[in-house]
């Protein structure tokens, strides 16, 4: 008789297949975590990696305009209009009227090669942020090699030769309403305030300028008092060249949630030239401090740091820079934790911090 063979029916049992299970899940959720971990890690770096281009970038700009600080202009600066019938004039405004820091108004009525600003930007977690002006010649548009052919009497227009290249309106180098225009006679310098120009070499300096600086009323510091009394009253040979007058801010702005003065408000580094428009430097910016180093060239004495160079503006040697750098987004999506970065640097400028001796 033929016996049936039998077969195996055995397998997995239930234990060994929980246990199994259970044994892959865990080697799911450490691969998981470990993925997890590395694009946090690649998140991270990447966040640091653009707060230092937008550090980097933010000091290299104010670096190098500070660096040229009062280049081509008088030693201690520019005297602007004062005395009787005069109005304080300001900076940091656009041709609209609006201003953007507080304390904008120029110390002692005079146009310096630096002026400090401590505490003058938007206070972000509970830090006053600074500004900072700086000023120096335009050597882009050489408008000092334009022959000065005449200026009016109350100083309020004076006439280039609009022969000269490149012309006036060139839009890539030529004047713009709200640039300022230093003259230069044996009388002194004044600063005025571009309010209209014309292709025919026309440049007026209107009354109502945006930084009231052109006071034709004042008693003394406009245009008009680089008139000689005469008689005839007349002005000597003068020279007319551009200046930019630059001020660095950090501007506050709406975040996505809509609401001002909450962790997601965008933060940046602000340049404004003249009474012109500001224009973004660098993003995610949140704090701008800066101190400066004096020394009294007559008495030999030196302070460090200080946060308004004691208002002794000519004797500004070295301004010391520290800038930080918020990251884009947060850490986390539930964590209000923004990583924050810090980089501080050093310049002096070579117009005010060297001296020719033998001169």
């Amino acid at each position: 008789m033929l016996k049936r063979r039998k077969t195996s029916g055995s397998g997995f049992t239930l234990i060994e297949l929980l246990i199994s299970m259970a044994l892959g899940l865990i080697v799911l959720t450490i691969a998981t975590l470990l993925f997890k971990g590395g694009m946090g890690v690649s998140f991270l770096v990447g966040q640091r990696a653009e707060m230092q281009q937008n550090a980097r970038g933010a000091i290299h700009t104010i670096v190098h305009d500070i660096s040229l600080a009062g280049t081509g202009l008088p030693s201690g600066g520019v005297q602007l209009p004062a005395g009787a019938g005069s109005v304080v004039p300001r900076f940091d405004c656009n041709q609209a009227g609006v201003c953007n820091i507080a304390n904008n108004s120029f110390p002692g009525n005079r146009l310096n090669p630096i002026i400090p600003n401590p505490g003058a930007g938007p206070t972000i977690i509970g830090a006053a942020t600074a500004a900072v002006s700086t000023a120096h010649t335009d050597d882009s548009f050489a408008l000092n090699q334009y022959p000065l052919l005449s200026i009016s009497a109350s100083g309020g227009t004076i006439k280039v030769d609009s022969r000269t290249t490149p012309i006036l309106n060139d839009p890539g180098r030529g004047l713009q309403v709200g640039d300022l225009i230093m003259l230069t006679n044996s009388n002194g310098s004044a600063i005025g305030e571009v309010t209209t120009f014309d292709a025919s070499g026309n440049i007026n300096f209107a009354d109502s300028d945006t930084l009231k600086v052109n006071q034709s009323g004042a008693a003394f510091g406009n245009i008009k008092s680089l008139m000689s009394a005469g008689p005839p009253a007349a002005y000597p040979s003068t020279t007319a060249i551009r200046i930019f007058f630059i001020t660095y801010y950090i501007e506050v702005g709406v975040g996505a949630d809509g609401v001002l003065g909450t962790a997601d408000d965008t933060r940046r580094l602000m340049r404004q030239v003249n009474g012109l428009n500001p224009t973004p430097v660098a993003d995610n910016i949140e704090n701008l401090q800066v101190t400066y180093d004096i020394f009294d060239d007559a008495g030999g004495t030196a302070i460090a740091n200080t946060p308004d160079a004691n208002l002794k503006y000519n004797q500004i040697r070295k301004v010391n820079i520290a800038v930080t750098a918020r990251s884009a987004s947060r850490n986390s999506p539930t964590v209000i934790d923004y990583q924050r970065l810090t980089l501080a640097t050093a310049v002096s400028p070579r117009n005010l911090s060297y001296h020719d001796r033998y001169q």
